[in-house]
């Protein structure tokens, strides 16, 4: 009599072979997940970078952080404007310098992101928590 189907050691090392596969592949995974994210906040911190220069350009000044009304949401993200370089007793819009911050929500999958905070400035310099983030 043939018997029809697996044994079950034929079974464990077919999970063996599918755990070892997932044990290797999830980390990668996440960090695909954890990229794609980080172009999400990438892409906003830029727009809000052009929506600042234009209001430069219109203003001569960058607003105040209070004033600036702008500030994109995302979930796994926190962002925050300061204006800089204003001078004492200046006006709204009289600010020189600026820096766009993206910050890692606590809970998010970005919070074990290599990259952590993301900056843009007002000549376009980015920045990070570590090289090769943008």
């Amino acid at each position: 009599m043939k018997n029809k189907g697996f044994s079950l050691l034929e079974l464990l090392i077919a999970a063996a072979i599918v755990s070892i596969i997932g044990v290797l592949a999830y980390p990668s995974y996440l960090e695909a997940v954890r990229d794609g994210v980080r172009s999400e906040a990438q892409q906003e911190l830029l727009k809000t970078a052009v929506i600042l220069e234009r209001l430069y350009s219109r203003n001569g000044g960058y607003p105040d952080s209070d004033k600036f009304e702008a500030i994109p949401t995302l979930e796994n993200y926190t962002f925050k404007y300061e204006h800089k370089n204003k001078p004492n007793g200046g006006a709204n819009f009289t600010s020189r310098e600026f820096l766009l911050t993206a910050s890692p929500k606590s809970g998010s999958i970005q919070v074990s992101d290599r990259c952590g905070a993301l900056t843009i400035n007002h000549i376009g310099t980015q920045g990070a928590d570590a090289n090769d983030c943008w």
